[in-house]
């Protein structure tokens, strides 16, 4: 019999650093005695850090799709994608032949390609089917550095979570780039919202003020303030709290545990 399989499909902007998450995930899953298959859901990536289990590079040629349609990077990905979906019983198929507990999906770099065409939403529910799921949205350092970058990307996350709509752990993706106080104040804004707005009162002005104030309140009101758990994709750190966080998510907080 197979065990349950628990699915987390990591989202997040391009460069937000989810294919080294990813391969990190595996790693320190595997590193535990785990079982774990990895699906790659982005037709135009050439070299991910990872040896992918599952591949829709198998089902659909991105180089191709360019070329006979004559179609830039973007265009070509939202055909391959559209493509794919005829090919997700296979994908899913696939997966289940691996008979792992965990199944971690790359997803497109970029997002609002995948996100916002019925293809990507509807490839998330296929391939997860009625198993448990959920995305894991990254926050690029880069981005969530400042009030302003924070809120937007935490805006983009809420948007992300409904068109999935799937239970969501939001990760500070590439905390080593910034410092600790900086690090310490992310997680501060995600816990403290009164914070983020003080931080929000001071950086911005005028309309601008107003608009992220608002977006604040309507985030607090439908619950989009949540937790934020830094993970280090390059240093492995913050790896175990965010298992932590899958286990709540999945089992309730029981450790469940898949072995190879």
């Amino acid at each position: 019999m197979s065990p349950q399989m628990f699915f987390t499909f990591l989202v997040g902007t391009a460069g937000s650093g989810k294919s080294l998450l990813t391969a990190s995930l595996e790693k320190w899953l595997l590193a535990s005695e785990m079982s774990v298959t990895i699906v790659n859901l982005d037709p135009g990536v050439e070299e991910p850090p990872y040896t992918s289990d599952v591949d829709i590079r198998e089902y659909v040629d991105y180089g191709e799709v360019m070329h006979q349609f004559g179609l830039g990077p973007n265009g070509a990905l939202v055909a391959s994608l559209d493509m794919a979906v005829s090919h997700v019983n296979d994908l899913r198929e696939e997966i289940l032949d691996t008979g792992r507990g965990y199944v971690l999906v790359d997803c497109p770099g970029q997002m609002e390609l995948f996100a916002y065409r019925n293809s990507g939403p509807m490839l998330v529910s296929s391939l997860s089917g009625k198993d448990p799921a959920l995305s894991l949205y990254l926050l690029d350092s880069n981005i969530a550095r400042t009030p302003t970058g924070y809120l937007s990307s935490m805006l983009l996350g809420m948007s992300i979570n409904i068109r999935f709509g799937l239970p969501q752990l939001n990760v500070l993706s590439k905390p080593d780039i910034l410092t600790e106080e900086q690090v310490d104040q992310i997680v501060e804004w995600a816990e403290e919202p009164h914070i983020l707005n003080d931080a929000l009162n001071i950086s911005a002005s005028g309309l601008s003020r107003e608009y992220s104030g608002s977006i604040l309140r309507m985030m607090e009101d439908l619950g989009g303030v949540t937790r934020m758990v830094p993970v280090s994709a390059k240093e492995m750190t913050g790896i175990e709290t965010l298992y932590g966080e899958l286990q709540r998510v999945f089992a309730g907080g029981e450790d469940y545990v898949t072995y190879e």
